[in-house]
């Protein structure tokens, strides 16, 4: 079951990950997070709800308390309208068709994790690289 909670924290996922992206970028981002959530295998199979999927130790850098966006995702509410675009997203990537086409792994242009090493993306949406079969 995804509660009003779990929907809350994926949209301040989506704003503090991608809120420079498109509206298509920023829902690419939301489906990463929907992907490992309804992953029934492998290292995101324990992921039981949204919020689980997207505060898991050390996976979206915005929920680090070291993280520069960390305070701003904590209390930006619905009178900016960055959020309001982030919660429709949100809301529109569980309805919608995937445009990772199932990617769970995605990273920015700006960097490149050993992960993502000899791996070429499935897509890429404006500066984001979306992955699958990342184990």
């Amino acid at each position: 079951m995804t509660t009003a909670s779990d929907i809350d924290t994926l949209a301040r996922t989506v704003w503090a990950e991608a809120r420079g992206e498109s509206y298509e970028g920023q829902k690419a981002v939301a489906h990463v997070v929907i992907n490992r959530w309804k992953a029934d295998e492998g290292q995101f199979s324990k992921d039981d709800t949204i919020a689980t999927a997207c505060l898991r130790h050390a996976q979206f850098s915005c929920w680090n308390a070291a993280d520069p966006n960390f305070e701003e995702m904590q209390t930006i509410g619905f009178g900016a309208r960055s959020f309001r675009i982030a919660m429709r997203a949100a809301l529109e990537a569980f309805d919608g068709p995937d445009p990772t086409e199932g990617a769970k792994h995605y990273h920015t242009a700006g960097v490149s994790p050993e992960w993502s090493k000899r791996r070429e993306p499935v897509v890429v949406i404006g500066k984001h690289y979306f992955f699958v079969g990342i184990l």
